[in-house]
């Protein structure tokens, strides 16, 4: 199957049309609906890496007719739609194909997380612009896909996504998801998040490392929502993540297949 210094004038005006675009899109109503709740998660500390990190966080869901705002990805929608993280806009032709544009906020990489980034420096927080599709092509069967590049050119580079995900109630209360999904990056993210400059080699005593564009990993997932009660929502999920090509070859890779788990409870209203 990713919070630093943000300086909030640098996407004030696609924030601003973010927000106006959806009174000039037809076919939405401007309604509201949202949810909050505790997420816990539990993971590798960053791609890659041997140690991992426990976090416990509040997570949040607002919807204004096709506008959406989230913290976390696929957090939770009212009519079970797919959420997914950032500030989006829903720009859906018709019922089967759903067509998005997103600002998510990337809090890049900072070295204190785990010892094995000590000498690389921090990777610089950002603001990604992500448009996603995906076609619905049953009642079970769905097939997605994205790229997002660095709005702000902080290293962050571009990165293409694919995945297929099969979903199926088990109950009225009851819905499990679970797929494939892969990562391609470009060059520039490769270089951010698993390359080793001379300098930073010099530093470290890692070997220097130039990687090219590639696919970065492929996951399976499974997500898992159920509603106890008509306002209360619990969501759980686990994926398994292979690190490829370049990403899995960088000497910043000490476990290249990874485990992580989350879980949440959220009231919705």
């Amino acid at each position: 199957m990713t919070p630093t210094r943000f300086k909030p004038r640098a996407g004030m005006h696609l924030m601003v049309a973010a927000v106006m675009l959806p009174a000039l899109v037809p076919g939405h109503a401007a309604d509201w609906e949202g949810a909050v709740g505790p997420l816990l998660s539990n993971g590798p500390a960053f791609l890659g890496a041997a140690d991992r990190k426990t976090k416990l966080m509040p997570g949040f869901y607002l919807r204004y007719g096709n506008l959406t705002v989230t913290n976390a990805s696929g957090f939770i929608a009212g009519n079970n739609e797919e959420v997914v993280r950032g500030l989006g806009l829903d720009l859906s032709p018709r019922s089967d194909v759903k067509l998005s544009l997103a600002l998510r906020f990337d809090g890049g990489r900072s070295e204190s997380t785990s010892s094995a980034l000590q000498g690389l420096g921090n990777v610089r927080a950002t603001v990604r612009a992500r448009l996603a599709a995906r076609w619905s092509m049953d009642e079970h069967w769905r097939l997605g896909g994205a790229v997002s590049v660095d709005a702000l050119g902080r290293g962050g580079g571009y990165l293409g996504e694919l995945n297929v995900t099969r979903e199926q109630r088990w109950s009225p209360s009851t819905t499990w998801a679970a797929g494939v999904a892969t990562t391609l990056a470009g060059d520039r993210y490769m270089q951010t998040y698993f390359g080793v400059t001379p300098a930073q080699a010099a530093r470290t005593g890692l070997a220097a490392y130039e990687p090219q564009a590639g696919a970065r990993d492929v996951t399976l997932f499974a997500n898992l929502r159920s509603e106890i009660t008509p306002r209360w929502v619990l969501l759980s999920g686990v994926n398994a993540t292979r690190l490829l090509g370049p990403a899995a070859d960088s000497p910043l890779t000490k476990q290249p297949s990874s485990v992580a788990v989350t879980a949440g409870l959220a009231w919705s209203f």
